[in-house]
């Protein structure tokens, strides 16, 4: 009971650091010489990243672990992956808008879909 009453909150706290971290992306594409944004953008990157796979734990074992709901988590965590390899062979300025888009709507259907009825 507990645990279902946390994933709400955890949802949206993601949330809300995956639009930071999407419009910090944006900031960095325009100046990437600003050190301390970039140390704050991996930061909010890496929390954002271990709160969906603390979210990804949490509903698993309050809702079963289903392979369907588990195949899910994982192509959402594939997705955060993908965007740091996109970043990391530099290709995240032509795609990383598209990229922290999808990532925003992947915390959406997160948040709606797992919202205790």
């Amino acid at each position: 009971m507990t645990l279902i009453l946390i994933i709400p909150f955890l949802a949206s706290l993601g949330f809300l650091l995956a639009v930071i971290t999407f419009i910090a992306g944006f900031r960095m594409v325009r100046r990437p010489e600003q050190q301390v944004e970039l140390l704050m953008h991996r930061v909010d990157g890496i929390i954002t990243i271990a709160l969906y796979i603390l979210l990804a734990v949490v509903s698993l074992v309050a809702y079963g672990m289903h392979m369907t709901s588990l195949l899910l988590w994982a192509f959402g965590f594939g997705l955060h992956m993908f965007k740091l390899y996109l970043v990391r062979k530099r290709l995240a300025i032509r795609y990383g808008g598209y990229m922290g888009a999808i990532l925003i709507t992947t915390w959406l259907i997160i948040i709606f879909s797992h919202l205790p009825s």
